[in-house]
């Protein structure tokens, strides 16, 4: 399912006109049906509109897939959840952890390949005819 396909979705669910929607999110006169009907791209532009317009609209999911369509609008006396971690700490977890990998399976090819040593003494046979 691409992203206009979920904008689709919303806007059915949202029980608004395409036409609604486009003057919501300051498009021109069918713009959503368009994209819709050619299965074409939504500029980062018009999704920031869209994000910024409905703020119970999930990002992840109209990007991803991922996720419910919507979320929860919080109040802004209400504090703000603890996941636990933040984007950073998770993005950096992610890319130690694609390192570490790449570093074992560098390090496991390198153990097979033949020392210095042994490349020497095997030179040293073949000099000697053996």
């Amino acid at each position: 399912m691409k992203i206009i396909d979920r904008i689709i979705e919303f806007i059915k669910y949202k029980n608004m006109s395409m036409r609604a929607f486009d003057i919501s999110i300051k498009v021109g006169n069918g713009y959503t049906s368009k994209q819709s009907k050619s299965g074409a791209s939504i500029g980062s532009d018009v999704l920031e509109r869209i994000i910024d317009t409905y703020p119970d609209l999930n990002p992840l999911w109209l990007i991803t897939g991922n996720g419910d369509m919507t979320i929860p609008i919080r109040k802004s006396d209400e504090p703000l959840p603890d996941y636990g971690e933040t984007i950073d700490e998770i993005l950096e977890n992610k890319i130690k952890r694609i390192v570490q990998e790449q570093l074992k399976e560098f390090s496991d090819k390198l153990e097979s390949f033949p020392t210095l040593d042994q490349i020497s003494k095997e030179i040293q046979k073949n000099l000697r005819g053996e």
